[in-house]
């Protein structure tokens, strides 16, 4: 069975070597904020070095912008025993232990009848054998690079980058809050429709009642003008019946 390729694609953070899911937007160990590498600069992380600000370098393996493959591929098969491509990125330890080592090979072929009088050449061989050694480095460095896994220095404003992550983190904490605060809105608002809309129907109610009340009184007052015309229209009969008798 297999799995989703975005499930399968584990990295390593940079920062702090916490495993992350490709695709991820910041590390959940140390807060780095993988979109930032995009924009992050060999260049700026040399001048960092060498002013001993180390805090603010992250090595990767992703070429940064302003560093060419080509070029350092170029560097470390024909100057790399020198340690050229080393000091290309800004790797000046490891530069200048491949460059001590190559300065130091020379000595030995130049003076090599010398070296090699002593102890009857015991000497001159293991100290090649130490160069030899040593030398490996620059060839591990020719197959890092064409691997893509050779390590290069870059420049992150780390604490800039962990207030903008806790900002994120803030402002993703206020947004639910503001949610969470329009919903009881939404809820009060909705109670006062109702409230409102039950007052207006009793209000209208009452209205109404009093209408039927207006209307049922002068119901009342006809019926009643009537009954008094006709009593007055008995009592003229009987008036008259009377006077026509007399």
């Amino acid at each position: 069975m297999k799995l989703n390729r975005d499930y399968n694609k584990i990295k390593s953070c940079p920062r702090c070597g916490m495993n992350y899911i490709e695709g991820s937007e910041s590390c959940s160990e140390c807060g780095l904020i993988f979109s930032r590498l995009e924009v992050a600069t060999n260049k700026d992380a040399k001048k960092k070095i060498l002013r001993g600000d180390r805090d603010f370098i992250i090595k990767v393996s992703k070429l940064p912008s302003d560093v060419s493959f080509i070029k350092l591929l170029l560097l470390s098969i024909f100057l790399g025993e020198m340690g050229v491509h080393c000091f290309y990125v800004g790797r000046y330890y490891r530069g200048g232990l491949l460059l001590g080592n190559f300065i130091f090979m020379m000595m030995l072929v130049i003076f090599n009848r010398q070296i090699s009088e002593v102890n009857d050449g015991a000497l001159l061989g293991v100290l090649s054998t130490i160069c030899g050694f040593i030398l490996l480095a620059w060839l591990w460095d020719i197959f890092m690079i064409i691997t893509k896994k050779f390590k290069v220095p870059v420049a992150i404003d780390i604490e800039g980058d962990r207030e903008e992550y806790f900002r994120q983190v803030e402002s993703d904490l206020n947004e639910i809050k503001k949610d969470a605060e329009e919903g009881e809105l939404n809820t009060e608002n909705i109670n006062e429709n109702k409230d409102e809309n039950l007052e207006r129907v009793s209000q209208n109610e009452g209205t109404i009642q009093a209408e039927i009340n207006i209307e049922e009184g002068v119901t009342l007052d006809n019926h009643s003008k009537k009954d008094n015309a006709k009593e007055v229209e008995k009592k003229d009969e009987k008036l008259s019946k009377t006077g026509e008798d007399k």
